[in-house]
Parts: C-alpha cells; sequence; structure tokens
C-alpha cells in the first residue's frame, strides 16, 4: 500500500511541476509572429504597478478595520483580491508577450547565442514559478507589493534587453541588405 502511495504522490507532485513551468499565467491566445510593429510586443500592465503598490498599502486596510462594519470590509477585501487577480493575468499577458518577442529577435538575429535563449527560458521558468505563488498567495490574501513587485522586475529587465538587441538587429540591418545586394 505505502508504495501505491508514494508512485500516487510522485505523480501528483510531476503534474503539479508541469503546470507550475508550462502552464500559461495568462488567457491570451498566442498570435502568429509576423513582421508586426514591435510595440504590440511591448509590456503594458507592470507600468500600473504604483497604483497597485499604492492599493496595498497597510494604512488603507487599518482605516478599512477600524472604520466601517465587518461585512464591508470583507467586501472591500474581495473586491481588491478580483483586482490583484486582473493585474497579475496583466503581467502573465505582458511576459508572455515579451517571450513571443525573444523568440522573434532570436529568429531574426542568429547570433544570439544558445545560453542567450537558455536564459531566456530559464526566466520564463522562474517568472511561472514565482507567477503561482503569487496567485496562490492573492487567493488567499496574503499578498504584498513586495509579491508583485519581484514578478514586475523579470518583466522590465526582460523588456529592456530585448529592446537593446531590437536596437542592435535595427543598426545591423541595413548593412546587411547593403551586403547582399553586392553594394
Amino acid at each position: 500500500m505505502t508504495v501505491f502511495a508514494v508512485t500516487l504522490g510522485a505523480l501528483g507532485v510531476l503534474v503539479a511541476l508541469f503546470w507550475l513551468l508550462f502552464g500559461s499565467p495568462a488567457t491570451e491566445t498566442p498570435a502568429p509572429l509576423d513582421a508586426r510593429d514591435t510595440e504590440e510586443f511591448l509590456p503594458v500592465n507592470c507600468r500600473y504597478f504604483p497604483q497597485i503598490r499604492q492599493m496595498l498599502e497597510t494604512e488603507d486596510h487599518q482605516f478599512m478595520r477600524r472604520r466601517v462594519p465587518r461585512h464591508i470590509e470583507v467586501e472591500w477585501r474581495r473586491e481588491r483580491r478580483g483586482i490583484l487577480g486582473q493585474y497579475l493575468s496583466g503581467l502573465g499577458q505582458d511576459f508572455g508577450r515579451l517571450e513571443r518577442l525573444a523568440r522573434l529577435i532570436a529568429r531574426l538575429s542568429p547570433e544570439i547565442r544558445r545560453a542567450q535563449e537558455w536564459e531566456w527560458m530559464w526566466l520564463g521558468i522562474r517568472f511561472r514559478l514565482l507567477y503561482r505563488i503569487v496567485e496562490l498567495k492573492i487567493a488567499l490574501g496574503s499578498s504584498s507589493a513586495d509579491d508583485i513587485a519581484r514578478l514586475t522586475d523579470p518583466i522590465a529587465g526582460l523588456a529592456a534587453e530585448l529592446e537593446s538587441r531590437m536596437s542592435l538587429i535595427a543598426e545591423c540591418a541595413p548593412s546587411h541588405l547593403h551586403a547582399d545586394f553586392g553594394g
């Protein structure tokens, strides 16, 4: 009986890890990559972090606890969790767009080393794991601004790196075209 329980437990852990690592944190359906304007790949939701940080300030919680009836405070907390959940979903969409942009850049720039692609993959795994942890904390009502900040930091860092890579590609593109046409 214990071998069966251990096997069942190990299978459960494997399924949970698969969900954590490869489950999409965002509900956005992936669109095919083409020569669209790269602006649509850049993050849009993480720029609202200052408002989210303000929303998570403890002074608001203390004020509500002291000034309003319990049922109103409970409803207020539930609505805040809903807003945080929507923001978290937006961060997942931001990261997903950046991952698509990274794949596009890797296709356009053969100079990108495999090590860089592995680094981006590892960043994606870490982001998804942290995403699931923050998602669970929000569901339990114990999230903090620091939790959300740990998700916005990799998005901002990856966006800056990809913008830099795009600039390098843009600088090199005319010389490649010029050399290809024998001029």
